[in-house]
């Protein structure tokens, strides 16, 4: 039986991750444009945790007060435009969202073929209906979100260290190398604006994950 606050902290990671993968996936979703107009979205103070978290949210915070006077379908329109502009296109991307541009200097170089090996390790398949390589910071953020998936899901702990182990190596392999400095370009992009605040959130809570994931293999430890 998994320990309530293991759960607790298992649950807020899978959260998390599922809306940072989102937020790079697809274009923030209307509800999203609805809730920051009529200011129904909460900001932490996470000052005392983690400076990255703190302005992430701060930014958000400023994005929504302000944009609270805009129509919802406005506001949404505009994230739209700024999603494409910094992940579709048609130009050049300001800031390439894939590990390989930042790790080898070029795209689908041999950075995504040590991605796909993690997947295959962690039994991770790539949906066809997922254009982007396993590279993208999308789908390396989904990685994160199925294995914490996998765990709230297992009652087997030894699946449960698994997991986490997988995403130890994971986040010290693949994400840290890159996601930070990549944040830190989206940040300073002149076209980011809503995004500002995602990059500040995504570094924060990637830099606090590897603190995070040995305390709960610790946990695994003195439970067993």
């Amino acid at each position: 039986m998994m320990a309530g606050e293991t759960k607790e902290i298992l649950e807020m990671r899978r959260n998390f991750y599922a809306f940072l993968y989102r937020m790079y996936l697809e274009e923030p979703p209307k509800e999203l444009a609805d809730d920051l107009v009529k200011g129904k979205i909460s900001f932490p103070d996470l000052i005392p945790l983690d400076e990255e978290l703190s302005e992430g949210f701060r930014g958000l915070k400023e994005f929504m007060e302000k944009d609270k006077d805009k129509a919802a379908d406005e506001l949404y329109e505009n994230l739209v435009d700024e999603f494409t502009l910094l992940f579709i296109g048609p130009h050049r991307l300001p800031v390439q969202p894939y590990e390989s541009w930042w790790m080898d200097g070029k795209l689908m170089g041999e950075s995504l073929l040590k991605v796909k090996r993690a997947c295959r390790k962690a039994g991770i398949v790539k949906s066809g209906d997922y254009a982007e390589p396993e590279d993208h910071i999308a789908f390396e953020l989904k990685f994160m979100h199925y294995l914490c998936e996998e765990e709230l899901s297992s009652d087997n702990e030894e699946r449960i260290e698994e997991c986490l182990n997988l995403q130890k190596e994971f986040l010290n392999d693949h994400l840290l190398r890159w996601v930070p400095d990549f944040c830190d370009a989206l940040y300073e992009c002149e076209l980011s604006n809503f995004y500002k605040g995602i990059a500040k959130l995504t570094k924060g809570f990637l830099l606090l994950e590897d603190a995070v994931i040995d305390e709960l293999l610790e946990m695994e430890t003195v439970q067993k």
